[in-house]
C-alpha cells in the first residue's frame, strides 16, 4: 500500500487583515466609516483581486454590528484577549467580508 499523497487546493486570494480603525465618536454616524469600507473591498476585489478579506475588531464597542451591516460576518472570537486597562478587558472578534 503507498504512501497518502496530499491533495491539491485552490488557492486563494485573501487579505490577511483590514487596517485598524479608530474614529472619535463625534464622527460617527456620518458615514465615513462606511465609505471607507466600501472602498476597501472595490480596490480588494477590483484592484488586486482578492476573493475575501480578514479583519480583528475590538468587542464591546458595536464594531460588530457596524461591519455585520456592511456584509462581514463573525467566524470567531478571541475571549479577553485585549487588556485595554487593569479593569478593561475585551474580546477580540475575528471577521470576513466574502466574496468581494
Amino acid at each position: 500500500m503507498g504512501r497518502p499523497q496530499p491533495r491539491s487546493l485552490p488557492a486563494r486570494r485573501t487579505l490577511g487583515h483590514g487596517p485598524p480603525s479608530a474614529d472619535p465618536p463625534r464622527l460617527r454616524g456620518r458615514g465615513i466609516g462606511s465609505a471607507l469600507v466600501h472602498e476597501l473591498r472595490k480596490i480588494a476585489r477590483d484592484e488586486l483581486g482578492l476573493e475575501q478579506l480578514h479583519l480583528a475588531a475590538r468587542g464591546g464597542e458595536g464594531l460588530e454590528d457596524f461591519y455585520g451591516r456592511l456584509g462581514w460576518r463573525e467566524i470567531g472570537r478571541w475571549p479577553a484577549a485585549l487588556r485595554l486597562a487593569p479593569d478593561d478587558t475585551r474580546d477580540e472578534v475575528l471577521m470576513i467580508l466574502a466574496p468581494l
